[in-house]
């Protein structure tokens, strides 16, 4: 079994790739109680959260990885990624921004539960 680092690094690859290249592919990391809060809007659900996704404008959003910390959460099996980089959307200037993400074990793959999103403006 991997290290929970190792663990938090493959899902925030995934994440991401899946955010780049086809959004809807995303959808099996959420169910009817997963929450997002983007910047202040908060969205629960899958269908929600996915709605989301496709509603922002920009044709390409790439995230670069700055920092990734990874700690165990008290629910066994779970944990709680907390991601710093930066986004280039479209041709604009890139933008700082931070994320959360709290996992939790489910079938042998993992749920998210929570994530907070936040641009670093300023």
């Amino acid at each position: 079994m991997a290290d929970i680092n190792t663990l938090g690094l493959q899902f925030a690859q995934f994440y991401y790739n899946g955010f780049q290249t086809n959004r809807e592919s995303l959808r099996v990391l959420f169910n009817a109680d997963s929450m997002l809060t983007f910047e202040s809007d908060q969205f629960k659900g899958a269908d929600a959260i996915i709605g989301k996704f496709h509603s922002l404008t920009a044709q390409s959003i790439v995230h670069h990885i700055l920092t990734l910390d990874v700690q165990p959460s008290t629910t066994p099996g779970s944990m709680i990624i907390l991601i710093t980089g930066q986004l280039q959307m479209d041709q604009d200037a890139p933008l700082k921004f931070s994320q959360v993400f709290h996992l939790i074990p489910s079938g042998g793959s993992y749920i998210c539960t929570n994530i907070l999103f936040r641009l670093n403006l300023g």
